[in-house]
């Protein structure tokens, strides 16, 4: 792949998401990990040296804003929507519009079983992202989840 031309990925990237990825140094992944209301969560972490390959990943973008993509979102992520919003709370990265997964729960961050509704232990309407550590999750989120324990 040439390092100084765009390559888009098989979804739409809005622009508050490039910024963010921006602002975060330049390189983010996105793939699947088990978990969430729904069985599946969108993760995401920020890739520390992106001229280093990200094993079995794929590469977007250009120099500045590279987006990685594992394999276990390549097969949901196509005609969806990424995008970043600093006025959600987390603020956070978000799947819109993904045609491929008919389950969501009501905050978009898990998929692939029907939602079960509200107060699962699973939850993670209220969880920050990787590098977010100045938001505090409401406590009675962190009692029904457990969160850091």
């Amino acid at each position: 792949m040439d390092e100084t031309e765009a390559v888009f990925p098989p979804f739409a990237v809005t622009p508050a998401a490039v910024e963010q990825i921006e602002a975060l140094g330049g390189a983010v992944l996105i793939d699947v990990e088990a978990g969430g209301c729904c069985g599946s969560t969108y993760a995401f972490r920020v890739v520390e040296d992106p001229d280093a390959a990200v094993v079995e990943s794929d590469r977007y973008g250009c120099p500045g804003a590279w987006l990685f993509v594992g394999t276990g979102v390549r097969e949901v992520m196509p005609g969806a929507t990424l995008d970043y919003s600093s006025r959600l709370k987390p603020p956070r990265f978000r799947v819109l519009r993904n045609p491929n997964t008919d389950d969501v729960c009501a905050c978009r961050r898990s998929f692939g079983s029907p939602w079960p509704g509200p107060g699962q232990p699973g939850c993670r309407s209220y969880s920050p992202m990787p590098w977010d550590t100045e938001f505090d999750p409401p406590s009675r989120w962190k009692k029904q989840t457990g969160y850091g324990r």
